[in-house]
């Protein structure tokens, strides 16, 4: 992630901890976690450890998904003017559990909520 998508992004992301406990990891991290889950279609289990523990970024990502950040990140990508082409997703995978069956209800954890 550089610099420019991060200074976008920083004000979606959850507030840090309060002084109890462990600190948070840099969302930087996190984020470039994620990022790799999407693109190469690893594992959460897969994530290199220079982004953090795989429960660590899977973590994270739940959270954003419940507070429809990715939504929110990726509007005020496009109304910003900022070159999505530099956020290469071309090699993204969809995790099948994710899509809804005909009969079926909507799950509960949806990275985009219409």
């Amino acid at each position: 992630m550089d610099d420019a998508l991060r200074e976008i992004i920083q004000k979606y992301l959850p507030p840090t901890k309060l002084h109890i406990g462990r600190p948070r990891r840099d969302p930087r991290g996190l984020i470039n976690g994620i990022l790799y889950v999407l693109t190469t279609g690893c594992t959460w289990h897969d994530v290199p450890e220079k982004y953090g523990t795989k429960s660590t970024v899977h973590r994270y990502h739940l959270e954003l998904c419940e507070r429809g950040a990715y939504q929110a990140i990726f509007l005020d990508l496009l109304q910003s003017g900022y070159e999505i082409r530099k956020v290469d997703l071309t090699h993204c995978s969809t995790d099948t559990k994710d899509i809804p069956a005909k009969k079926g209800d909507l799950p509960a954890m949806m990275a985009i909520r219409r």
